[in-house]
């Protein structure tokens, strides 16, 4: 999942200088599914970085269902507490990923179900997600999955023939979460002006602003929006430098898009951008021997804890025997930040929404 090529960079750098501020986003001011009675119900939209179920489970395993085999879910807990290794939830990690600490804020226990094993016409009362594995805001991205628009596009339609009632509708808070998949190579490829650059990163932000509004227009009450996470310190960026060092021009490229999201995101009322870009930099991305206590908890923060034997694989990859493992997993989880080439462990993703949860609170418990 490159941002964009190594190549861009002192072109990204010229573009950063020529556009160095965004203008900042609204603050949030200071101060099975179960649902209880006072909490919100929750609508999730991205990709697999928030996917809980939507892609399909192959046989064989392969890089798009890998989340449905071993070693995904391998530190599950089911509801009543109980350690239930080894249970894949077609989750990107090891256990629970934002989403899901996101609904235990709400009052729900975990993020609501998926659509794609939800029955026809049915909307569970924690809500739903629409968020698939390999979407992209955009639908330029090269793998057969609903972009940003079909997924709004499928909620506004439960909600125009009243599966997801008006109830739902008045107590909803919407994630629109995505990581990265538009700058993966198919959108960027060529590209090589500031201005070109400029105008796909600004096409890619305007797209979420549009389906922001959108969601809001059909009875949304409040919408999350992750910003870009610093992609150049993923371990699929970082495995060429053995996991040393994060590629600075990567995370420039995301910083640019974070800008422009501030943009188009400043003026719209009950809108909240997440900052996961300095929540992520603050446990990885840091000089030697610095870090917050918080990151220090994390031994490894650029060597993924499931890791493939060649640049080309994946976590979870089998030979041509399910008997041969094509990666390795490390003994203990919550020491690394990331559990594959991309997406954070249950630890990672907890270390990084304690730094979030009091300004989401906020927000959320807003009148």
């Amino acid at each position: 999942m490159k941002l964009l090529p190594a190549a861009l960079g002192l072109v990204l750098l010229l573009l950063l200088v020529l556009n160095p501020n965004g203008v900042e986003a609204r603050p949030a001011p200071a101060g099975g599914h179960q649902k209880k009675a006072s909490s919100a119900t929750f609508f999730i939209f991205g990709d697999d970085f928030a996917d809980n179920g939507n892609l399909p489970l192959t046989d064989p395993v392969t890089r798009m269902s890998r989340q449905w085999a071993y070693p995904y879910g391998s530190n599950y807990i089911d509801a009543d507490g109980f350690p239930r290794p080894n249970t894949p939830s077609g989750r990107f990690s090891n256990y629970k990923i934002q989403s899901d600490f996101i609904a235990t804020m709400l009052g729900l226990e975990e993020a609501p179900p998926a659509h794609a094993r939800t029955a026809e016409k049915t909307c569970d009362p924690s809500g739903m997600t629409f968020a698939t594995g390999g979407a992209g805001v955009l639908d330029s991205t090269s793998h057969e999955v609903p972009a940003l628009a079909k997924q709004v596009d499928t909620f506004r339609k439960m909600v125009k023939d009243g599966t997801i009632t008006e109830n739902q509708l008045s107590r909803s808070v919407a994630l629109v979460a995505f990581f990265g998949n538009d700058y993966a190579g198919t959108g960027v490829i060529g590209i090589s002006s500031p201005s070109d650059i400029n105008a796909y990163i600004g096409k890619v932000t305007k797209e979420i602003a549009a389906n922001v509004d959108q969601l809001l227009k059909l009875g949304v009450t409040k919408v999350l929006v992750n910003n870009l996470h610093p992609i150049g310190c993923t371990p699929s960026h970082t495995r060429t430098n053995n996991y040393t060092t994060c590629d600075i021009f990567e995370n420039l490229g995301a910083s640019i898009h974070n800008d422009n999201l501030k943009q188009v995101m400043a003026s719209k009322k009950n809108v909240y951008i997440v900052d996961v870009y300095t929540a992520f930099a603050n446990i990885v991305d840091h000089a030697a021997g610095k870090g917050s206590e918080m990151s220090k908890q994390f031994k490894r923060k650029l060597l993924p804890c499931c890791e493939s034997l060649n640049s080309n694989g994946y976590c979870g990859q089998q030979g041509e025997s399910s008997a041969e493992l094509l990666y390795t997993v490390c003994d203990k989880s919550s020491k690394f930040f990331y559990w594959d080439d991309m997406h954070p462990t249950h630890a990672g993703w907890e270390a990084v929404m304690k730094q979030l949860e009091k300004p989401l609170r906020e927000f959320v418990n807003r009148a």
